[in-house]
């Protein structure tokens, strides 16, 4: 059975074209350890954003007013949920976006793209830990991350979509796209229609994202619950 050599692979994506292509099903010795890494590496930020208390102001009134207990429990119920939404994230960018990359290319076997995502998770991990560092070294916090143009676009114009929709386009972005076609294109055969791909993907998602982050989803959910 090939082996995974995660470093080695990242400076010479065709050794991991090499060791696919002459496994058994895509299968290499190392791989799930890597994937076990990636993931703990995924949860390391969640729970680490939740501890520094990142979107858990609204639990403050709990710990003014001197409940003392049920701010300890909300903390708690608001650890787990930053667990859960650690999960939910890995699983999105490694097995959602391997999905939709499979259905633009020519056919290259799903299990193949499942492995390159695992050098670009680690990307957009570290540029959110970074942020986060920063934040909590600053004691603050704000909606734009300074790895994307949003933060200088809202001293010259404030639309809060078009806002939310460039900060989302990050440098982490630019090095996804690098990384997806650096190893996708040893396999692909329209190598150009695949980096269109690979952009207009980073492209939709940030409208989704940003379509979200401006919908008052919370109201909703509060009025439906009643």
């Amino acid at each position: 059975m090939s082996e995974f050599h995660y470093w080695q692979q990242i400076s010479q994506p065709s050794r991991l074209t090499h060791n696919l292509e002459s496994s058994e099903n895509g299968k290499l010795k190392g791989y799930i350890k890597w994937v076990a890494v990636i993931f703990s590496l995924t949860l390391f930020y969640f729970i680490v954003r939740n501890m520094w208390g990142m979107n858990t102001d609204g639990l403050t009134y709990l710990l003014v007013d001197g409940q003392y207990d049920q701010y300890r429990y909300a903390r708690l119920i608001s650890l787990v949920g930053a667990i859960l939404m650690g999960i939910i994230y890995f699983l999105f960018y490694y097995y959602l976006i391997p999905a939709v990359l499979y259905t633009f290319t020519d056919n290259i076997p799903y299990r193949w793209i499942q492995k390159v995502q695992l050098y670009v998770i680690p990307v957009i991990i570290v540029e959110k830990l970074i942020t986060l560092f920063v934040f909590a070294a600053a004691g603050f916090t704000t909606p734009f991350t300074f790895f994307s143009l949003a933060p200088m676009l809202s001293y010259v114009y404030y639309q809060d979509y078009l806002l939310y929709f460039v900060n989302q386009l990050t440098i982490a972005s630019v090095v996804t796209v690098f990384v997806q076609y650096a190893f996708i294109s040893q396999w692909a055969t329209r190598k150009k229609v695949l980096l269109i791909n690979l952009i207009l993907i980073q492209i939709i998602c940030a409208a989704i994202v940003a379509i979200i982050s401006i919908l008052p989803i919370t109201t909703w959910l509060e009025g439906w619950l009643g």
